[in-house]
This record gives structure tokens, sequence and C-alpha cells, in this order.
């Protein structure tokens, strides 16, 4: 009741002023939930990453990015041990209002991405446009507790980050072809778009799992700016072109150091800690049973674990074939629903493609974690979000449907 009641409230404001209530509410829950982790201790991977790692210490801008695999995230662990050395509490901040920012994206990816140009223009036509599923999604984002590791972690700053300039590229690519006046379509477009490209070259940066962003930035135009027309979409090729050069980043990074943590020998078994050798199609196995687990913790999120030991799957079995029939099953659903239910579509291909970096053939000596979750939940917080406005009685555009 007390939603509705709010909502009935947001309703009756100016375009501008229901925005800022909006933002107002996802910082608000973030800030509450998270209030009490300002003195969580350093752990595992964050004694080399921050503790140990003295070029981070010294400040040593030409050593971090002459030998990080993410410079840029290591850039902030410096500029944080700059100002505050050692303390958590700042490294915490930092966390958190990363955490804060990107709910507030995706509210306005999704309030620009349901929302015809015409309705998000003006004051006058406020009550018109569907603040409702941006808000809903936002909040439940922010607030879901699978993100309890990657926001409370700080290493897993690494993901929080990388989400950052992920929904930040996004951000200035849908910017890009939103211009309603046509005599600023090229110089805008061109400015929100150089945005975007810098955006991504700086997520790829900080963590691998930014590569699928090019995909899914084609994919996204593809559902809703070109909306399933190939010609459209391959008028904007050159775009498109220039996003997928943003992986010279990655490919550059891996060749820098990425074996020390990954490994892209796909037919020889390769050595794990304490564990015997893994081959590609037996990680690819695991991850069979690993990501349904992720879906469940996205539904049921109990007995969060930060350190899971996952059993390697070496053989096929038929729970194993039962696991590859449901998650195949989920992808054909996807692309059955992009007329029907467009968002849910695209929120199932999100899930699928941005976990792919670590859940697919790619051996990463850590089967699971929690924060890897934390950029594929945005697709799941999709899904709730629509299907909490429609059965509200929500009325939602031509594009969402």
């Amino acid at each position: 009741m007390l939603i509705y009641a709010v909502m009935n409230k947001i309703n009756r404001m100016t375009y501008n002023r229901k925005n800022i209530i909006c933002i107002f509410f996802i910082v608000t829950l973030a800030g509450i939930i998270y209030s009490n982790s300002f003195d969580a201790s350093f752990h595992f991977d964050d004694t080399p990453a921050i503790i140990e790692n003295y070029a981070i210490h010294r400040f040593d801008v030409r050593e971090i990015f002459s030998t990080s695999t993410r410079p840029v995230l290591d850039l902030t662990f410096a500029l944080n041990y700059y100002f505050g050395k050692l303390n958590v509490f700042g490294y915490h901040l930092v966390n958190l209002l990363l955490h804060m920012a990107n709910g507030v994206m995706l509210y306005f990816i999704l309030l620009w991405t349901i929302n015809p140009l015409n309705r998000v223009s003006s004051e006058i036509s406020a009550n018109s446009v569907n603040f409702k599923i941006p808000l809903y999604a936002g909040m439940i984002f922010t607030a879901h507790p699978i993100q309890t590791q990657a926001v409370t972690y700080i290493v897993s700053r690494s993901s929080v980050l990388a989400t950052t300039f992920y929904l930040l590229a996004f951000l200035f690519f849908i910017r890009a072809f939103r211009i309603s006046n046509p005599l600023l379509l090229t110089y805008r477009s061109l400015l929100y778009l150089i945005g975007a490209f810098l955006a991504s070259c700086l997520g790829m940066a900080t963590k691998q799992e930014a590569a699928t962003l090019p995909l899914m930035l084609l994919i996204y135009d593809f559902y809703f700016i070109s909306e399933g027309d190939l010609k459209l979409l391959r008028g904007n090729y050159k775009v498109h072109i220039a996003m997928f050069l943003t992986l010279a980043v990655i490919f550059y990074l891996s060749f820098s150091g990425l074996q020390s943590s990954v490994s892209f020998d796909y037919t020889k078994g390769v050595p794990m800690p304490q564990e015997e050798p893994i081959t590609s199609f037996e990680y690819f196995l695991t991850q069979l049973h690993v990501i349904p687990y992720y879906i469940k913790l996205l539904f049921v999120p109990t007995n969060l674990n930060f350190d899971y030991d996952w059993p390697i799957t070496k053989t096929i079995d038929m729970k194993t074939i039962f696991f590859f029939i449901f998650l195949g099953s989920l992808i054909i659903l996807a692309l059955r629903l992009f007329r029907k239910a467009r968002l849910i579509s695209f929120g199932i291909l999100w899930f699928f493609i941005t976990l792919s970096v670590t859940s697919s053939f790619v051996i990463i000596y850590d089967v699971i974690f929690e924060h890897r979750l934390y950029l594929p939940s945005i697709g799941f917080a999709v899904i709730p979000a629509f299907l909490i406005g429609k059965i509200s009685g929500l009325r939602i555009g031509k594009i969402a449907r």
C-alpha cells in the first residue's frame, strides 16, 4: 500500500520532479541497506590487490598501466590509498557510490527505452511517461541480496566499476539516437558516441566481462532502435564497428598477463589451485550446473556464500543434460518473446551474454563467485519490474510489448 501511495504521489509531479524522487528512492534504498558495511575488513584477494600492491601505494601510474590487467580499477584503489591509506571506510564508500550510480543509470536506460522520444521531451506530457518499470528495476537491482558480495567485498569493485562504465556507455549510446532536433543530430550524436566509445574503453580496462558490451549494444539497436529492421541496423554499422574496436583494449591486456588467472587453452588440462587439471570442456560442463544455481539465487537468494567449494563436472550425466536443455530453452524463449515481450526477451539475453565471459569455455580458477552476477543481474531485474508493472495494470509503450 505504501508503494502504491508513493507512486500515486509521484504521478502528480512534473517530469523532472518525478525523476528526482525516483533517484532519491534508489539512492536512499542502497544507502540504508549497506549502511552497516563501512567497517568490513579486507579479505582474500584484497591483500595482493591492495594491501601488498606497492604500485598503488606509490601511486605509480606508469607501473599500474604497464603491468596491471585492470589498470583503471587499480587507479581507483590508488586514489583510495592516497586519501585514506588502508582505512577501509573510503574503499567501501566508493563501492557504494558506484552501486548507487549503477541503479540510477539503469533507471534512465529503461526510462529512455520504454518511452517514445516525444513522451520524455516535455514536462507537459509527464503523466504519460512510464516511470514505474524503470523505478522498480532500479530498486530491485539495488536492493537484491545477491549484490552483497560485489558491493562489500572491496576487490569486487572490479564488477561494480566495470558495470558503471558498461551502463554509462549504454546511456551515451541511447542518447545518441534520441536527439529530437534534426539540426543537432550529427553534432550531438557524435559527442554522445564518442562518450560511449571512451566509456567502453574504460570498462575494458577495468574487467574483462566488459567484452560483451559491443554485442549488447548491437542487440539493443536491433531491439529498440532499429526495431527488428535489418536495413536500419545496417545503417548504423560504422557505430558498431567503432564499438567493437574497443575490444582491442581487452586483447592488449590479455597478452600482458591475464593468463595468471584465466586460461585460453581449450584442449589440454589446466592445473587448478589444489585441484586436478581441468579442461575447457569440463569447465563448460561445470558451468551448466553453476548457471542454474545462479538463477536460483536470483529468485531465492538464500544460503549466500562468500567462498564456494564447487565440484568439477567431469562427465555428461542426466543432470547435466537436463541443465543444458533448461538453459537452451530459456534462450529459445527469449528469442520467441521478441515480438510479444521485447523487454523480457532483452533481459534474458542480457543475463546469458554478460555471464558468458565467466561461464562458458574460458577456464577461470574459481568456477563460481556471486559477484559475477552483478552485471548479469540487471537482465534479471528488468523481468520482475516488467511483470509487476503489467500486473498493476500499467500501460506500456509499444516498444516494450
